[in-house]
């Protein structure tokens, strides 16, 4: 009984950890975009930290869960409704919407970064400073894991995002790259790109088996050696 409560604890935190890192992914893009001379966002309340302001049903809400449940708990991801950006306003187009794009994955890692700090922090005072078994020891070791859980999810919201499949942000990069009837091609992949995603994450694992899953050996040696390098912690004797 004591794991099932456990399991469900997990995923909990686990979807709530989800919306406030989306909410400043989103922020953090609606920010530069306004930095850079482009009010749009600012007119239709992007520009706000509010959840409710970025939250989209399918995505921050069923998507995520959908993903906890399918893996046990070991991996979420969800998006937000996309923050309407108007490069006209920008003086190098291009540029500006690489910018705008690198802004939300850069807001994650910054988050991680804070997170591992921290986990490093409580790990150092649990073991130097606090008696084992003593409520406060307790009372640590959760805010500990609760903290790893963050990071991690900040990573794989950062390096999800990075992948270069239009619309996700690491595309804005791809686009600023390419050149003429390329870079035209390369867009119109914008209208499958949720597809594509979404086969790569159930679809191809499913026919070809866990050795095809191409986004679990992505995030092998992407979000999970980050973490642990953030946080001193292997990601599998955290979820082991």
């Amino acid at each position: 009984m004591s794991n099932v409560v456990e399991v469900i604890v997990g995923y909990a935190l686990s979807f709530l950890f989800v919306i406030p890192a989306l909410t400043l992914h989103e922020w953090a893009h609606a920010y530069v975009a306004t930095r850079l001379g482009d009010p749009t966002s600012r007119m239709l309340g992007r520009l706000s930290l509010n959840p409710l302001r970025h939250i989209d049903p399918l995505g921050t809400v069923l998507l995520p869960i959908g993903l906890l449940v399918l893996s046990g708990g070991a991996f979420t991801f969800g998006y937000a409704k996309p923050v309407p950006v108007n490069p006209r306003y920008f003086k190098d187009q291009r540029k500006g919407m690489m910018q705008v794009g690198l802004a939300g994955p850069l807001m994650n890692v910054a988050l991680a970064l804070l997170s591992g700090i921290l986990v490093r922090l409580l790990w150092a005072i649990l073991i130097l400073f606090v008696a084992d078994g003593s409520v406060l020891f307790s009372v640590l070791g959760v805010t500990l894991t609760v903290v790893m859980r963050f990071c991690y999810i900040n990573l794989v919201l950062c390096f999800f995002n990075l992948l270069p499949i239009p619309p996700f942000d690491g595309s804005r990069v791809v686009q600023k790259l390419l050149k003429g009837e390329a870079r035209r091609w390369y867009n119109q992949l914008e209208t499958y790109g949720i597809y594509i995603i979404l086969a790569l994450v159930w679809v191809v694992p499913m026919i070809f088996g866990p050795e095809a899953d191409i986004i679990a050996i992505y995030f092998r040696y992407t979000a999970e050696w980050v973490f642990g390098v953030l946080t001193g912690i292997p990601i599998d004797q955290f979820f082991g």
